[in-house]
């Protein structure tokens, strides 16, 4: 199994890197850096992503305190020129296609980095609380911010810095992840989320920008490494009708807690890597609030034009 995860360099930087998360980093390189990813054998693609968590986590029990310990003052946060964009929900699925295409067809310098997100759960009202005092990027009222709600781009603030957050992809992450799970679907989101950033870039009086997110997400779609027994899954249904909720004392979540499927930070419940509750009649494929891998290394893109 591990050979498909990693080869030679990437078990070097798991090895030789102070954080695994960086080692992780360049796994997921691996993974999604190849042409077409996001489409035709991206099933393969999410079982990897999957599987290489599930991998990590039992050869390197600190991965999780790791991530948690490392949330927190994200590049986003001290940014003091050009323009900030926080697209919803962008992953590194995506940030390493941007990688690989905006340099080809735009002549642009792209670097790509990571971040942990600012906080748990990953959720972007508790996000945007953080960085901009508001219970939603709609509602944000500063001269220096724009909300970009559709593929439309508005003038930008002109201001230095600026922000720019948008609702995509997680608008239609949303709306077309609800039933069965489709890769060209997955693709066609992608070139929105390119066409929608160059269309920022080109709008806006910068040439340096920092590309980034308020979290990933977690495809559940498909066969799952993450087995629960009858008993947690059991729990897990009763308790949690997505990856987040808030405390409350009880038995179950005692239990959950002992078989590393959740995690108590302040005062929610976070589902940890990809366990998922299995209710009747759900068919979201694509969630978000939880503790992993995917929901919680941010892609940090630099781009000068």
């Amino acid at each position: 199994m591990s050979d498909e995860l990693y080869g030679a360099d990437e078990l070097a930087a798991l090895v030789r890197r102070e954080s695994v998360l960086d080692g992780a980093f360049e796994c997921l390189r691996r993974i999604w850096s190849q042409p077409n990813a996001l489409v035709g054998e991206n099933l393969a693609a999410e079982y990897k992503t999957r599987s290489l968590e599930h991998h990590l986590d039992t050869q390197e029990p600190k991965l999780y305190d790791e991530l948690k310990e490392s949330m927190g003052d994200h590049p986003i946060t001290r940014l003091d020129s050009g323009c900030g964009v926080i697209m919803d929900a962008l992953s590194l699925r995506e940030g390493f296609q941007l990688l690989r295409e905006l340099p080809e067809d735009n002549g642009w310098d792209v670097t790509l980095d990571w971040a942990p997100i600012e906080r748990l759960p990953s959720e972007t009202k508790f996000i945007c609380r953080e960085w901009f005092d508001a219970h939603s990027p709609s509602a944000v009222n500063r001269d220096d911010y724009r909300f970009v709600g559709d593929l439309d781009v508005p003038q930008l603030p002109g201001t230095d810095p600026e922000f720019v957050w948008t609702r995509h992809p997680d608008r239609r992450l949303e709306e077309s992840f609800k039933g069965h799970y489709s890769s060209e679907e997955m693709g066609d989101i992608y070139e929105d989320v390119k066409g929608l950033l160059e269309d920022i870039v080109n709008e806006s009086v910068h040439n340096e920008f920092l590309v980034t997110s308020d979290h990933g997400y977690v495809n559940v779609h498909d066969t799952n490494p993450y087995v629960l027994s009858d008993s947690d899954a059991e729990a897990l249904k009763n308790k949690f009708s997505s990856r987040f909720r808030e405390v409350e004392d009880g038995y179950a979540f005692d239990q959950l807690r002992e078989a590393g499927v959740i995690e108590r930070v302040g005062g929610y419940y976070v589902v940890k890597g990809y366990y998922t509750p299995t209710k009747r009649g759900a068919s979201k494929r694509i969630k978000h609030g939880g503790f992993s891998l995917a929901e919680c290394m941010t892609p940090v893109l630099r781009i000068n034009t």
